[in-house]
């Protein structure tokens, strides 16, 4: 029988970003209302910036991790937000701890519900991420949620980062998704994300979770598109579990 695979993207779809959010404001909020700033714009501004930065220095084939970029970053965004001496701000500890929280974040609502509905209408589940296998196996065992190792996919295995062509590619070989009568969809948070992955061939389901416009205008629009996790997998069995 022809498989029948979704390939998920991790943080922002199936984990949220709050945790960092929470630590950055638990740590600096104070001191960042002093001048006008709340910890969960600069927070959220601090992880576009990053994907940014990630993703030009994949593009001039310069590629650095995440985690690293985010790290040597928040100086410069500081400065950028109007904090005077924003060297002298905070600590180097500080910072770490906060990026820790980046990686012990949790599950969006209604994740695991999605996954049941995935795998019991006959897909397989597959992860496909910036971030390392470790970081996310680590957030779905703290979860208790089931995510084998080996369904889940790094773009530090080709090198490359999101949006660049090479992880999609990696990501479709890895699930067999151009074997003949193959079904693979992908499914993300991120409209840039699902635009890319449209450009790979793959079908694609949208969840309005994180940024709630889908921007139609500027990223195009997913086969599926829906505002809950839950939703999503009812209308991803709905629209291709009957393809063979």
């Amino acid at each position: 029988m022809p498989s029948k695979s979704v390939v998920f993207d991790v943080v922002g779809t199936c984990f949220s970003y709050d945790a960092g959010a929470e630590k950055l404001n638990e740590l600096l909020g104070d001191k960042l209302k002093a001048h006008g700033i709340t910890a969960k714009l600069l927070y959220y501004s601090w992880i576009t910036s990053t994907e940014r930065d990630y993703s030009y220095l994949s593009q001039i084939k310069q590629y650095k991790p995440f985690a690293k970029i985010m790290q040597h970053t928040f100086v410069r965004l500081l400065f950028q937000a109007g904090v005077p001496d924003p060297i002298n701000f905070c600590t180097p500890e500080q910072v770490a701890e906060i990026i820790q929280a980046h990686h012990h974040l949790k599950p969006n609502p209604g994740l695991e519900e999605l996954l049941s509905i995935l795998r019991e209408g006959g897909f397989e589940v597959f992860c496909c991420s910036d971030a390392n296998i470790e970081r996310v196996k680590g957030y779905f065992d703290r979860a208790q949620i089931e995510m084998p190792l080996s369904n889940i996919l790094s773009a530090d295995m080709c090198a490359a980062g999101k949006p660049e062509p090479a992880v999609y590619k990696m990501a479709r070989e890895k699930v067999g998704a151009d074997e003949p009568g193959a079904v693979s969809v992908f499914a993300a948070a991120h409209a840039w994300d699902i635009a890319a992955a449209k450009s790979a061939g793959f079908d694609t389901a949208y969840c309005t979770i994180y940024e709630y416009d889908e921007c139609v205008d500027v990223f195009g629009k997913a086969d599926i598109v829906t505002a809950s996790l839950p939703e999503l997998g009812r209308q991803i069995v709905a629209k291709f579990g009957g393809s063979s």
